[in-house]
């Protein structure tokens, strides 16, 4: 790694470093973005803003161009620490940003028992969130007018967080936005369907599986983030075992688009299949438009028929057309 972090001695041979770096640079997405007054810069040293009990800070240095901004870890006391970047404006837009944050999660995991790592920017730093998503943090929160602007009205506060075992492991965790229950836990003829209860990664391949669904299977990790991403999901299960499951996505206002629905070949032609759809649609009745593609096989067909749906083909008078790429 190109990037170190050296630790600020703000009492000692760091004070001209940081009067100099705080009244020379500007930091447009920061709150109050001028350039500090040296009498601010002396005020927080002595008031122990940089180093104290519970927060440090550090410059940023890179191997070939040399001290590159500043960051101050906060909170270093809690299970999830956050952070304070700055980078000097001749530094930034130079695609630096996903190896200083890669030193300071290794700064924090290595040095404390903190479980996450989070930080959080302004909405219009889209600069930031790019590399947030590109370094593999997961966007948690979106705080509404909470990031005060000077001399402007608030803005959203966007956080985002980095886990210990994502940072042990390189491999980034995902997240089930739609995660609200829209009905209880309810049991027909001996299937208890629910709502928005995640499978776990198993059963979902092998549900997958059991009806020859390849595309999704050869793919595990691409079929769990795309379950996770769906608006509503609902499971069947028969004694605990997962039998069936549907899902959909939507705008949640105009559109609902039917992705999936399979039931377990040993448990097909129960009624298993029109249960899931009616209640996977269920919190989206006054949605305009209700779409689906299915195979063009006559069980498929006949199956949907049954439900109220009708085929996007002139030959059945429909006035629209589906099409498919």
């Amino acid at each position: 790694m190109s990037v170190k972090l050296t630790r600020v001695d703000p009492h000692g041979r760091d004070v001209d470093g940081l009067i100099d770096f705080f009244t020379t640079e500007e930091f447009p997405f920061h709150a109050g973005p001028s350039g500090w007054s040296e009498e601010t810069v002396r005020e927080r040293i002595a008031n122990g803003y940089f180093v104290d009990e519970e927060n440090e800070t550090f410059w940023i240095v890179h191997s070939e161009l040399g001290k590159i901004g500043l960051v101050r870890l906060e909170d270093l006391r809690d299970d999830t620490p956050m952070f304070d970047l700055r980078l000097a404006g001749r530094f930034r837009g130079r695609g630096l940003g996903i190896e200083v944050l890669e030193a300071i999660a290794a700064h924090i995991f290595s040095n404390t028992p903190a479980i996450r790592l989070e930080g959080q920017t302004r909405e219009d730093n889209h600069a930031m969130r790019s590399v947030f998503d590109r370094a593999g943090w997961t966007k948690e929160a979106h705080y509404r007018r909470s990031w005060p602007v000077a001399g402007g009205d608030p803005l959203d506060s966007i956080a985002y967080a980095i886990l210990r075992e994502e940072w042990e492991t390189g491999v980034s965790g995902q997240l089930h936005w739609h995660d609200r229950r829209h009905f209880p836990e309810q049991t027909h003829d001996g299937i208890t369907y629910s709502s928005n209860t995640l499978p776990s990664r198993s059963e979902m391949i092998n549900l997958y599986d059991s009806v020859g669904w390849s595309a999704y299977t050869n793919d595990p990790e691409r079929l769990v983030r795309s379950v996770l991403n769906s608006a509503h999901i609902v499971c069947a299960r028969q004694s605990g075992k997962l039998v069936g499951l549907a899902r959909v996505v939507s705008d949640f206002g105009t559109l609902v688009y039917l992705q999936d629905v399979l039931v377990d070949p040993r448990m097909q032609r129960r009624g298993i299949g029109a249960e899931l759809v009616a209640r996977v649609l269920q919190p989206f009745a006054d949605v305009r438009q209700t779409v689906l593609l299915a195979d063009a096989e006559p069980g498929t067909i006949a199956f949907y028929t049954s439900l109220g749906f009708s085929q996007a083909v002139p030959s059945a008078g429909s006035t629209v057309c589906a099409f498919v790429r």
